[in-house]
Formats: structure tokens, sequence, C-alpha cells
């Protein structure tokens, strides 16, 4: 009797051994499904990352075409959807703008004449309207500026066509060679943007 108590207690402390080291090596490998608890706790951006929506996801795939960096190209996606709907314009027709303006999507390019990033907009306008940052180099801080000058010249133009040649700054024709055609480009852009954009496949077109 007293030899198999000892058999069994030995079995029960190697059990207990085995499931401890069990533990340990779990712990150690995968310390987050250790403790599930952890997850809860997290923030839920990091729970569940946010997604882009349709309309920027549509956006980002367009632009996804222009560069190798498919993270650029949903920053400024995001960015264009986010000031398009608060200034309530098209946004097919800010994606005209910003690929006639740099197709090459570079946020740090600089035109000749001084013009900087994405949308290419004039020193003299930073820091105006709220934007930020005044650094016109950065994705958002560009955008936002380029949106608001768009939007005074169409406040003020009879029409859009003349509110994107104010936006280039070909008021009389004579500051940049053919300039009076830049009306054409934009709206061929997007043009172009709006039809590839529906042909783009999401979860709720599927």
């Amino acid at each position: 009797m007293k030899t198999a108590m000892r058999a069994a207690s030995h079995a029960l402390a190697l059990g207990v051994l085995l499931v401890s080291g069990a533990v340990w090596t779990i712990s150690q490998q995968h310390p987050l499904y250790a403790n599930p608890g952890k997850l809860l706790r997290l923030p839920a951006a990091v729970v569940d990352a946010t997604q882009p929506t349709e309309q920027a996801f549509r956006i980002g795939e367009v632009l996804n075409q222009y560069t190798h960096d498919r993270a650029l190209a949903f920053r400024i996606a995001d960015a264009l959807v986010d000031q398009a709907e608060k200034e309530h314009i098209d946004p097919a027709l800010l994606v005209g703008v910003l690929l006639t303006e740099d197709a090459t999507l570079d946020p740090h390019a600089r035109s000749s004449v001084g013009a900087r990033g994405l949308m290419q907009v004039m020193p003299l306008h930073s820091g105006k309207w709220g934007c930020g940052s005044s650094d016109l180099f950065n994705i958002e801080s560009n955008i936002c500026h380029g949106v608001q000058i768009l939007k005074e010249a169409m406040r003020s133009a009879p029409n859009t066509r003349v509110a994107l040649l104010r936006y280039n700054g070909c008021v009389r024709g004579r500051n940049t060679p053919n300039c009076h055609l830049y009306d054409d480009k934009v709206l061929r852009h997007a043009g172009r943007a709006a039809a590839e954009m529906r042909l783009v496949k999401t979860q709720k077109s599927e």
C-alpha cells in the first residue's frame, strides 16, 4: 500500500513539473498568448487597426499606380478624402489637381519658382487656414493648404475651369507657357481617376 502511494505521489509531482515547464516555455515564446487578458487592455488601435474608408481605399489603389510606396499612396488618399469631406469638394477633382502638379507623388517636390510639395503650394501661403503645420513638405499640411487655395478660387470663380486656372496662377496666361491648358489636364486626370475608382474592388462591391 505504501509503495503504491509513494508511486502515485511521484507521478503527481512529475506531472506538476511537466505542466509548469510547458507553461514557462509558452510564456517565453508567446507572452501575449500566455496572458490573453492583456489583449483586452491594449488600445483599440492596436487590437483593431483603423481601416481606410471605401473611398480612400479606391483612391489609394489609383494613386498606387504612380509610386512604389503603397503606404505613401494610401496616406495621400486619406488626406485627400479628409479634406474633400471637410470642404465639400469632389475628391476625384483633388486627385486631378495633385496628379497634374506632381504625378511622381513626391512630398518633397519643389518647382523652379519655389512651389512645394504634392499640391505645389507657394511658401507665402504657409501657416494659413489652421492646417496643423506650416511645413509644406508634410503630406497632410500640404494637401490642406492646397485644398484651401482651391476652395477660395472656386468661391470667387464663375466655374470650375476658371478656378483651376486661378489655382495654377494662370490669370492672364503670362506666368507659365501654355498654362491655359492646365484645367484640361486636371479634368482629364480627374475623369480617369473617377473611372478607375469605380473599377476598384472592395469588400462592399464584391
